[in-house]
């Protein structure tokens, strides 16, 4: 089970490469790349799957024993299903091109991204490491995301 939770933290933060985007250097947007609907929708995808990160991130922090496990499990839940939706969508956009790419970042803070990703990451290993502190309803939440993962069969 920890495997698959560990494992779990990669397929919920590969929604926020977006194709390696919103992860990559933070280079600043060439000079006239015009705002097409397609580039926005990549902008927008990354910022949303950025705030869904963040707010499951804020949730799991609290989670510190069984009952602060049990009472979370209902946002959990509720932030995972948008969090595959977001990964769905992402899935099903075709590799942007490079100065989509280059728009992106320019519209990220790249240090926020790390430090979102990485407070997300601590809680989601500790909660793992901890057995969802014996937590059903909690492991029941972060299952749709588990079981969102490519391969898995559980």
């Amino acid at each position: 089970m920890k495997a698959q939770i560990l494992t779990a933290v990669l397929t919920i933060a590969a929604p926020l490469a977006l194709a390696d985007i919103s992860l990559g250097s933070s280079t600043p947007a060439q000079a006239g790349i015009a705002s097409t609907p397609a580039a926005e929708e990549y902008v927008q995808t990354a910022k949303d799957v950025m705030s869904v990160v963040k707010e499951l991130s804020a949730v799991l922090d609290g989670v510190t024993d069984t009952a602060s496990a049990d009472a979370a499990a209902p946002q959990v839940s509720s932030i995972s299903a948008r969090m595959i939706e977001l990964q769905k969508k992402s899935e099903a956009m075709p590799r942007p091109g490079a100065e989509v790419e280059s728009l992106v970042r320019s519209s990220m803070n790249l240090a926020e991204v790390q430090q979102v990703v990485n407070s997300f990451m601590n809680s989601f290993i500790r909660i793992g490491m901890n057995n969802a502190y014996g937590s059903e309803a909690l492991m029941n939440a972060l299952g749709p995301v588990m079981n969102a993962m490519p391969g898995s069969q559980e």
